[in-house]
C-alpha cells in the first residue's frame, strides 16, 4: 500500500508536496532534487502566496491582520512549504516585521493596545527571519539584521520557565509551560540554529533541550500533574500550522531535527497511527479562518498530512502499525 499512497502523492503534485515526499519518503538525494527545489517558488501553493504580496512588502492589512493573511502568517505558511532561504522578497517583509516596536518586556510588539509582546508570536518569527533573512558569513560587527535576530534569540532565552519551556501569559502571572508556546519558541530556535548563526550557542541549544524534556514529560499531550489529556484537539492536524499546538506538529519537528525516540513519543506516535484511514491516509484538516486559498478540503483525504505522517511513524519505527 505505501508505494500506492506515494504514487498518490506525487500526481499532478504542488512542486513543494513533491519534493517533500520525494526527499522525505523516497529517498531521493539533494543532488536530483536541487531543480526541483528551486522552483518552489515559481508555481503552485507557493506561487499563488507570493503574487498575493502588495508593493509595500506586506500581506493582507500587514503585519498580523486578518488572522492569517497577514504578513506574519504568510511568511510562517511559505516557510512550512520550505520555499527556499534567502528569497528576497520574503526577507524584505520579515525585516518589516522585525521593525516593529518593542514591548516593554523586549520582544517585537505588533499590537498598539498592549504593553507585552507575545512570546508565540516572537518564536515563529524568530524562524520566520533565521529562515528568510541570510547572513553573509562574515566575522566582523553585527549587521543590523543579525542584531535584530539575535534580540529575539535574548528576549525568548530570557523568557523560560523553571519547568523548561515558555508560556505567553508569564506576564498575567502564569508559572506553568504552555505546549502551544513551547513548540512555538522550540521551532524557532531550531531554525535559528539551523541557520548557522551562533549568538548564545550553547544557551540556545540547552533550552530546546530542556523544552524537548518539557515535552516528553508531557508525553506530547498529556498534563504533568494530573495525568489527563489536556486538550482533544492536540489529535487533529491542521495544515499549514498556525499557533496551535498538536502531536503532528510536534512529532514532525522531532523528527526534522533528529530528535532521537524517546518512550514518551509512544501515545502521540500511536494516536497518529490510528488515525490514518483504511485507504492508509490521513484526512486533511485547517485552523478555522478565511485564508487566500483552499488547498485540500476539511475531511477529504489530505496529501499533506499524510506525507507527514507517513514520514514520522516512518522516523519513529512505526511504519507498520
Amino acid at each position: 500500500m505505501r508505494d500506492d499512497i506515494v504514487r498518490w502523492l506525487l500526481e499532478d503534485a504542488d512542486p513543494s508536496l513533491e519534493y517533500q515526499t520525494r526527499r522525505d519518503l523516497v529517498g531521493q538525494p539533494a543532488v536530483e532534487l536541487s531543480a526541483l527545489r528551486r522552483d518552489i517558488g515559481s508555481r503552485g501553493w507557493t506561487r499563488a502566496l507570493l503574487d498575493r504580496r502588495g508593493p509595500d512588502g506586506h500581506w493582507g492589512n500587514g503585519a498580523y491582520n486578518p488572522k492569517w493573511t497577514c504578513t506574519h502568517y504568510v511568511l510562517y505558511e511559505l516557510a512550512q512549504l520550505e520555499l527556499p532561504p534567502g528569497d528576497p522578497r520574503c526577507a524584505e517583509s520579515a525585516r518589516l516585521l522585525l521593525s516593529y516596536p518593542r514591548g516593554r518586556d523586549g520582544g517585537v510588539n505588533y499590537a498598539k493596545t498592549v504593553d507585552y509582546s507575545d512570546v508565540c508570536v516572537n518564536g515563529m518569527l524568530l524562524g520566520i527571519a533565521a529562515r528568510f533573512i541570510v547572513g553573509d558569513g562574515g566575522a566582523g560587527a553585527r549587521t543590523p539584521d543579525e542584531a535584530a535576530i539575535d534580540d529575539l534569540v535574548d528576549y525568548l532565552l530570557s523568557k523560560r520557565m523553571d519547568d523548561g519551556g515558555w508560556n505567553c501569559a508569564y506576564y498575567q502571572g502564569g508559572t506553568r509551560s504552555s505546549l502551544h508556546t513551547t513548540i512555538a519558541v522550540v521551532e524557532g530556535l531550531l531554525s535559528f540554529i539551523d541557520s548557522g548563526r551562533s549568538h548564545r550557542a550553547t544557551e540556545v541549544r540547552s533550552a530546546v533541550g530542556s523544552a524537548v524534556e518539557f515535552i516528553l514529560r508531557h508525553r506530547l499531550c498529556r498534563s504533568e500533574r494530573t495525568g489527563e489529556v489536556i486538550a482533544d484537539e492536540f489529535f487533529k492536524f491542521p495544515f499549514p500550522v498556525r499557533w496551535k499546538y498538536d502531536i503532528l506538529r510536534c512529532l514532525d519537528l522531532f523528527r526534522r531535527h533528529g530528535i532521537p525516540y524517546d518512550p514518551g513519543m509512544d501515545e502521540a506516535l500511536d494516536r497518529l497511527a490510528t488515525a490514518r484511514g483504511r485507504d492508509g491516509r490521513w484526512k486533511a484538516a485547517s485552523q478555522a479562518g478565511a485564508t487566500y486559498l483552499v488547498v485540500e478540503a476539511n475531511g477529504k483525504p489530505g496529501k499533506w498530512n499524510t506525507l507527514r505522517a507517513l514520514r514520522v511513524l516512518e522516523r519513529y519505527g512505526r511504519a507498520g502499525t
